[in-house]
């Protein structure tokens, strides 16, 4: 990815053509389904930052899609497992019902509308039920700017897609200026309408950080067996030998040619400047898609105001709804939530985890935060059965 040189701009070119071949194979990747018992597949390399959508974006994206043929950025990234799609139960019901209006005289076919809505968009969002007690899970400013979006006239229809952005922190994709307020409150906005570039930006960084975790765990693996490899020299021969291995190597360096030298010089050079140049776009990405997500919430402050069982909730669904593997056990979950100031053991996780309608219990004691579309089940199922029929 760099030439030997190492200077920075081969490798930014290097890494941007790196990336740009990423999202080119993702873009025609497979669709990555749920399983039959609605369990979505796991994202081992990185936490996909969340992501949720309201029912006007998805009915734009979808047509984008079927006038061009091609998937949009929104899709492509989620099925990467860059970004993880979320979206309020009330949004998929709508989205269903509305595509004979969305698509009535216009160019795009109600047919091609729902296939692609099915084959391409619902096997990757996880909906999720926001009820009347998860607005107790809301910080008290938060819950003030829900409750004014829930007046009537303002746009109460909105107020379960705002409730999950702020509950799981997520980049709130809605071109409804009172929705976008009661999310991110006085923050600026103006950079928000570039949603696309911004999940673009998102989807360079995870794609970026795989790539960052994929290095890592080669050089430690790799590191590993060399240190194995000495020990079991040492054991077998003597420590004396690896001694004067590292004599020999010295030697060899002092005498080799200067232009030997100079080239192993110039690649340690290259692989330090490679890893911070990589370290620092992947900064600046990281940092941009941040700045479209409402601030973290103040675990401290949010123990002061609310019930601990609605911390613990908030808690529960703000780190499951990001973790790497899907479905989570309450043992693994508890042992990765923050400190939230408020009894946060197991039992105490699994009883959350039963009892909010936000969390499907997808295996015997493992769940995720949200479900897969009932839609997308019954295509499994049925594909199922007519494998099964045809052995």
């Amino acid at each position: 990815m760099t030439d030997v040189s190492g200077t920075p701009d081969a490798f930014a070119v290097g890494l941007r053509g790196y990336v740009s071949a990423r999202h080119m194979a993702s873009a025609v990747a497979p669709i990555r389904l749920p399983d039959p018992g609605g369990a979505f597949p796991a994202d081992i390399l990185l936490r996909p930052p969340p992501v949720v959508v309201d029912a006007n974006i998805l009915r734009n994206d979808i047509l984008r899609a079927c006038r061009t043929g091609q998937r949009t950025v929104l899709v492509t990234a989620g099925n990467a497992g860059l970004l993880r799609l979320y979206c309020a139960e009330h949004v998929y019901r709508e989205v269903a019902e509305h595509a004979g209006d969305w698509t009535a005289g216009g160019p795009v076919t109600r047919a091609d509308f729902r296939r692609r809505w099915i084959a391409e968009y619902l096997p990757l969002i996880r909906i999720v039920t926001i009820g009347e007690g998860d607005l107790g899970w809301l910080a008290p400013a938060e819950l003030a700017r829900v409750q004014h979006l829930a007046r009537p006239d303002q746009d109460p229809d909105d107020v379960p897609s705002a409730v999950l952005a702020l509950l799981l922190q997520a980049f709130f994709l809605s071109g409804d200026r009172k929705a976008l307020r009661t999310v991110y409150g006085d923050a600026d906005l103006s950079e928000h309408s570039q949603w696309v570039s911004i999940l673009k930006a998102g989807g360079d960084a995870g794609e970026l950080a795989k790539l960052f975790t994929l290095t890592v765990n080669a050089v430690t693996v790799a590191g590993q067996g060399v240190i194995s490899g000495a020990r079991w020299l040492a054991d077998a021969t003597s420590p004396w030998l690896l001694v004067a291995a590292g004599f020999a190597l010295a030697v060899w360096y002092a005498r080799a040619p200067d232009r030997t030298r100079q080239r192993v010089a110039a690649t340690g050079r290259a692989v330090l400047m490679s890893a911070a140049g990589a370290a620092t776009v992947y900064e600046e990405v990281r940092q941009r898609f941040e700045r479209a997500a409402p601030p973290p919430p103040d675990w401290k402050s949010l123990a002061a105001s609310n019930p601990p069982g609605a911390v613990l909730g908030r808690a529960c669904l703000y780190t499951l709804g990001r973790s790497a593997r899907s479905d989570r056990s309450a043992a693994e979950l508890a042992a990765d939530l923050p400190w939230i100031g408020v009894a946060q053991g197991e039992d105490k996780v699994r009883r959350t985890l039963r009892d909010a309608s936000c969390f499907t219990e997808v295996w015997r004691g493992r769940w995720q935060a949200g479900c897969a579309a009932p839609s997308v089940l019954r295509c499994l199922q049925q594909a199922a059965d007519s494998r099964s029929g045809s052995n």
